[in-house]
């Protein structure tokens, strides 16, 4: 009997302690709160990580994408015919930052020894040799003593017929061809017809110069336009029906100018400008004691994320 009564304490005794092993309700939803908590830190602070790499990656495209375009331009501005550069103003086009700056590219370059300064001028003239060669090489333009952009830019004064009609007694005329001399180290320059030069080069110098060449920002996109020719004043909107298309147009090209002959060519550069509110171009003229220095800015933008490129050349500017 003894025996049968403490086994049933013991029975119950340990039944207590099986119970007592157990979680109540409250513990049990204190515990699920805790854990929510703990889980909405955790996602969170894992979300703000992956949104911070999505935001430096994205920038960094950006940038990457700038930095190119910039570096593209960049280059080409350093091949400038000195005194060439210009850009366009910003009133009127700042609104969606749009703006264009232009320069004549130099080809090649060397010195001159003969070439007409005086009278009814010459179609030839020697030049000493270039390195590379350019025997052979037709098209282009002859320029001596670009000091003044006004001239060197105006092939567009009255006769589209035999454009680009360049007048006599200016630094620019338009090459037919270039052979090599019966003189030892030296080329022959044909131009496509008698010319005057207007100044003699302190530096004796001559350029062979392409034809002008635009960098633009329309809406947020970065264009190069090339091949369309020489215009005194400087164009900045493309070919439509509010621009006529005459021979040549007085605007850029579209794409549809690929097809034109001669062709005009618009490229896209790079996309995601957003530069509303900012000057892209700007232009600190050269002086006697300095070069030019062009200013470039531009701001990317794509989904939230934007970085501004801030860009300096310094150009030659000794003609």
């Amino acid at each position: 009997m003894a025996i049968s009564l403490s086994r049933n304490k013991f029975d119950r005794h340990c039944a207590f302690q099986e119970k007592g092993k157990g979680f109540t309700v409250i513990e049990m939803i204190v515990a699920i709160v805790v854990s929510s908590i703990m889980a909405i830190g955790v996602v969170g602070f894992i979300g703000r990580a992956v949104d911070g790499i999505d935001s430096a990656s994205s920038r960094n495209q950006l940038a990457s994408a700038g930095r190119i375009a910039i570096d593209r331009l960049a280059m080409e501005l350093h091949n400038a015919l000195p005194n060439s550069i210009r850009v366009t103003p910003t009133a009127g086009l700042n609104a969606t930052g749009d703006q264009c700056i232009e320069f004549i590219p130099v080809r090649a370059a060397t010195s001159y020894i003969n070439p007409p300064f005086l009278g009814l001028g010459s179609s030839t003239f020697e030049v000493v040799d270039f390195t590379p060669s350019q025997h052979t090489v037709t098209g282009g333009f002859a320029v001596i003593y670009p000091n003044r952009q006004d001239q060197v830019y105006d092939g567009d004064n009255g006769a589209y017929a035999v454009w680009p009609n360049f007048a006599s007694n200016r630094p620019i005329q338009e090459i037919l061809d270039i052979q090599d001399s019966v003189s030892a180290d030296q080329s022959t320059v044909t131009l496509v017809i008698p010319h005057r030069f207007r100044l003699r080069s302190p530096s004796q110098r001559f350029f062979v110069a392409d034809q002008p060449v635009s960098y633009c920002v329309v809406a947020d996109k970065l264009y190069r336009y090339s091949d369309y020719g020489f215009f005194a004043a400087q164009v900045d909107v493309e070919e439509s029906p509010t621009c006529i298309v005459t021979t040549p147009a007085r605007c850029l090209p579209d794409y549809a100018a690929l097809s034109a002959t001669p062709p005009r060519i618009k490229t896209l550069i790079t996309d995601s400008v957003d530069n509303a509110g900012l000057t892209a171009f700007r232009i600190d003229s050269p002086t006697l004691a300095r070069n030019a220095l062009i200013a470039i800015q531009l701001n990317f933008s794509s989904d939230g994320d934007s970085i501004i490129l801030n860009h300096e050349i310094l150009t030659r500017s000794v003609p």
